[in-house]
Formats: C-alpha cells, sequence, structure tokens
C-alpha cells in the first residue's frame, strides 16, 4: 500500500498520471491469480502502464513471475503497454531469472 502512496505522490509533486488501482494478490496467491489480475488490468484501455511491486515473503517471487509470463501469454499481441517489475524475497533470483528469460520487450 505505501507503493501507492508514493506513486500518488510523485504524480501530483512532478505532473505524472494518478494510479489507477491497487490491487493485493495476498500471501500464497498462485500464478493463475496473477495471471488473471494482470489480464483485467491489462485490457483497460484507460491503463498506460503496470508497475508491479513484490516482496515475497509468503507468495514466492517465482510464482508471481510465472504469472506475469502466463498473463503476457494469454494476452498476446495485446500485452503492449509497459510492464514494470520489482521482485524482492523468497525465490527471487528464480523470479528474475523467469521474467529474463521471458525476453518480453517490457
Amino acid at each position: 500500500m505505501s507503493t501507492l502512496d508514493v506513486v500518488a505522490y510523485a504524480g501530483e509533486e512532478f505532473g505524472g498520471v494518478k494510479p489507477a488501482n491497487f490491487l493485493d494478490i495476498g500471501g500464497g496467491a498462485s500464478a493463475e491469480v496473477m495471471a488473471n489480475g494482470l489480464e483485467i488490468i491489462l485490457s483497460d484501455p484507460a491503463v498506460k502502464s503496470v508497475f508491479v511491486n513484490v516482496f515475497g515473503g509468503i507468495t514466492a517471487c517465482d510464482a508471481v513471475a510465472n504469472g506475469i509470463v502466463s498473463a503476457l501469454g494469454i494476452l498476446g499481441d495485446e500485452a503492449t503497454k509497459p510492464l514494470v517489475v520489482r521482485l524482492d524475497g523468497n525465490n527471487v533470483e528464480e523470479g528474475r531469472r523467469i521474467l529474463a528469460e521471458a525476453n518480453h520487450p517490457w
């Protein structure tokens, strides 16, 4: 939630846009949950970009990365909006490897 506050403040302070929404995937969320959330967000024509900030405590970073890759696979050519991903925590190295190997032009 604090990430949303920081982004909102930066938007006000530096003339950027305001965050559209916030999604907490919760502890133990599966790759399928992440894929479903991204599919909904990326399908909204008002969304210009997506920032995914994960501290993997209960939910491992590799599960989140797999969800992101799955969502991009589902969306195919419709996934054209910039996607910025910050991963830290449980299985972070594996999560970063998964995202790097996906080679998506985020």
